[in-house]
């Protein structure tokens, strides 16, 4: 048991690491296009089924530094399966799968009526992207957004109508987005106060975020709580989550104007505690599915 401790605990540095370097670096590593002007794909397993979580942004920091536009990504094992081969010299990336052993009640964990208790654990495994494996090119083409659009520099339609199917009010005046708790309705600027499209709805999606954490909703404490570094957590559960359904529905994350400020905060946050990015991603995920189970009856299938 002592094994599966040590290597959960290397797991969670080694991911908090590679964040607070990119971080250091100036770049979010959930929002930086990689391939262009288009938005960041979800990452996608083998069967096409997309990832979630924390595994979603060690993904896409891959795809960043090392130049993929695929959302694909598979095992050794999984492309000699499809015929395919993974060419000499090429390094995997890491993802994690995270479950809960039983163990007696004198090793830790939480207690069940046997006696045993519970013992949460990571195990990590390497996965290759589509553009690193010869032989299943056909197999794989990048799939399409569930909508795409038409004009970022003005309203859409199609995500107009997405929006607004979640319930929770939206009004629209002032110069700053925000959500109001003790109301529970979001603030947002005129559209027209927005450089583009893309600007307005993933800024819109972030103050959604923080809706969901109401306590009709997923009821998050760190919402209404005062404590600094909650509200560090809270705007780092809604950045990611805004970044998660930016990326199911096909648009890019907007660079905030305070982009300074928050990075120094997520900084401290994940120093201070190598478990922060993983909670923050799991809490980000429910918050992103929460509003796409509602925007879309397309919205993204959960794997386990």
């Amino acid at each position: 048991m002592a094994r599966i401790t040590d290597n959960r605990a290397d797991i969670y540095q080694e991911i908090t690491d590679q964040m607070i370097a990119m971080i250091e670096a100036g770049t979010r590593p959930w929002s930086k296009s990689w391939n262009g002007s288009t938005a960041p794909n979800i990452p996608l397993r083998s069967t096409g089924v997309p990832y979630r979580g924390i595994n979603v942004l060690t993904l896409w920091v891959a795809a960043m530094t090392k130049g993929y536009a695929s959302p694909h990504w598979l095992t050794f094992k999984q492309a000699l399966a499809l015929g395919g081969c993974v060419r000499k010299g090429e390094k995997g990336s890491t993802v994690v799968y995270a479950n809960t052993i039983e163990v007696d009640a004198d090793r830790g964990g939480e207690a069940s009526d046997d006696g045993k208790r519970q013992v949460a654990f990571l195990k990590r495994y390497t996965v290759f992207n589509a553009e690193q494996i010869d032989g299943i090119e056909a197999k794989y083409p990048a799939p399409a957004p569930i909508l795409t659009a038409t004009n970022p520099h003005e309203r859409d339609s199609e995500l107009d109508t997405l929006f607004a199917r979640v319930p929770v009010a939206v009004r629209h005046h002032g110069s700053q987005p925000y959500y109001q708790a003790s109301g529970d309705h979001v603030v947002m600027p005129e559209f027209a106060d927005f450089h583009t499209g893309d600007d307005y709805y993933s800024t819109l999606a972030h103050e959604l975020c923080h809706a969901t954490g109401h306590v009709d909703r997923l009821a998050r404490p760190t919402l209404i709580s005062t404590k600094r570094e909650d509200y560090a957590h809270e705007e780092l559960v809604a950045e990611l989550g805004a970044a998660f359904v930016s990326g199911a529905i096909g648009i890019k994350l907007h660079d905030r104007e305070d982009h300074a400020a928050y990075l120094a905060s997520w900084l401290q946050a994940l120093r201070n505690d190598k478990r922060c990015i993983f909670t923050a991603a799991t809490q980000a995920q429910a918050a992103a599915d929460w509003l796409l189970s509602r925007m879309s009856n397309a919205a993204m299938s959960v794997a386990t």
